[in-house]
């Protein structure tokens, strides 16, 4: 590789590696330019711009096609439906951020192939991303809390808290399985999870809440060792730090009461409410929907304001309708398929559990115009498909795992 070409690749990893760690600061406007301008789009278009002389390497289809056409007519679906449903209160019939989630999950995915374990490392720097956003939580810089439950810059709650469960995981298997290869050093990646823990209980996030405790139960019963001891010290240590999370997490009241409540009296948090709102726009739209600029107008016109479904599945119906629905289930199975291949042909555990916070995303949150999914989404692909030279990573601890041919 020529002296100019390795200098560029160098830097698409700085800006990648960046990127990554700014997502935590995703709604961050500093500028207060009403969501114009944040740092994870500085970030993320500089990025952008550092591929383009390369951009031929970036935009390849094989072996990624049949994951990328589905999500591409979903999106034309989206836009034709949208453009037929323009309105006097909605008329931005192209959505912007989805078209740059698309192209940001394609473009991830070959940098996967030119650079192999890119993706891995970019995680890891998201993570502690994380970590910075703890130590701010802890600092007191751009918190308030509404409901007794704590936002930073203003960002969502089950967001930040989902992010902390992504986080530790991302922490947790790095040390574990240690592919970076980053020495002793790497126990250092556990010192912050108790705070991101406290934190993720001060967002009171039940959705975090829950797709952390499957995290972790699933990666201790799912990890590999050839060594019948080794599984049984890595299954009573899993189970210890288990019980001291659980004790940890529920001594945040916020979150304790709406754990109580969601057993107790099956609270939602109003997501049933708007569920019901949206009933009648999809019995009357089954096929096609209304697009997001027909959905902007019917909630203004019901709700007085536009409103979030909290729930994909709803909001694709509501969007393209029975259709389109089909279309974009099938993008994610084909995706989700391949973090289980993942895991079956390779031993790649990562890929697997971060399936489930995305599952909390699809069935009580936001995916479409979140970036950390599709970050996901790129990884578990990538993954699967650019493949370098497998090798044996052993085992000496506990939270090291014994595998043959293990990939980077």
């Amino acid at each position: 590789m020529s002296k100019s070409k390795q200098i560029i690749k160098q830097i698409q990893r700085i800006t990648l590696y960046l990127f990554f760690f700014s997502i935590n600061f995703e709604v961050w406007d500093p500028f207060n330019t009403n969501g114009f301008f944040s740092i994870s789009k500085l970030t993320g278009f500089i990025y952008l711009l550092t591929i383009i002389p390369q951009i031929h390497a970036f935009n390849r289809t094989d072996t990624i096609k049949p994951i990328l056409l589905p999500i591409w007519f979903f999106f034309a679906i989206l836009t034709l439906v949208s453009l037929i449903n323009v309105n006097i209160i909605s008329y931005g019939f192209l959505d912007f951020t989805i078209f740059q989630n698309i192209f940001l999950f394609w473009f991830l995915i070959n940098h996967e192939r030119k650079d192999p374990l890119v993706l891995e490392k970019g995680l890891l720097s998201f993570s502690l991303g994380s970590v910075a956003l703890v130590l701010l939580f802890y600092a007191g810089i751009g918190i308030e809390y509404n409901g007794g439950r704590v936002s930073i810059f203003g960002d969502n709650q089950n967001t930040i808290g989902l992010r902390m469960s992504i986080s530790m995981a991302i922490l947790i298997l790095t040390t574990a399985q240690n592919k970076l290869k980053l020495g002793k050093t790497r126990y250092l990646l556990l010192l912050p999870i108790p705070i991101m823990l406290l934190l993720m209980g001060e967002t009171g996030s039940r959705v975090a809440f829950i797709s952390f405790a499957l995290i972790f139960v699933t990666g201790v019963v799912l990890f590999k060792s050839k060594r019948i001891w080794g599984k049984i010290s890595t299954f009573s240590i899993g189970s210890i730090a288990l019980i001291y999370s659980w004790v940890f997490l529920v001594q945040s009241e916020t979150l304790a009461q709406r754990l109580l409540r969601s057993y107790e009296e099956g609270d939602l948090a109003g997501r049933d409410v708007i569920w019901k709102g949206l009933y009648p726009i999809i019995e009357d739209n089954p096929m096609l929907g209304v697009g997001k600029t027909g959905y902007d107008y019917i909630t203004n016109i019901n709700f007085g304001r536009w409103v979030s479904p909290h729930n994909v599945i709803l909001e694709v119906l509501c969007y393209t309708g029975v259709i389109g629905l089909i279309i974009y289930l099938l993008f994610l199975f084909r995706v989700l398929k391949k973090g289980y291949q993942n895991y079956k042909t390779e031993g790649l555990l990562l890929p697997l559990l971060l399936i489930i916070p995305v599952l909390g995303m699809l069935v009580s949150g936001q995916i479409l115009g979140v970036k950390i999914g599709w970050v996901i989404f790129a990884y578990i692909v990538g993954s699967s498909v650019f493949k370098p030279k497998s090798e044996t990573i052993r085992s000496v601890t506990p939270l090291t795992m014994h595998e043959n041919s293990l990939r980077h």
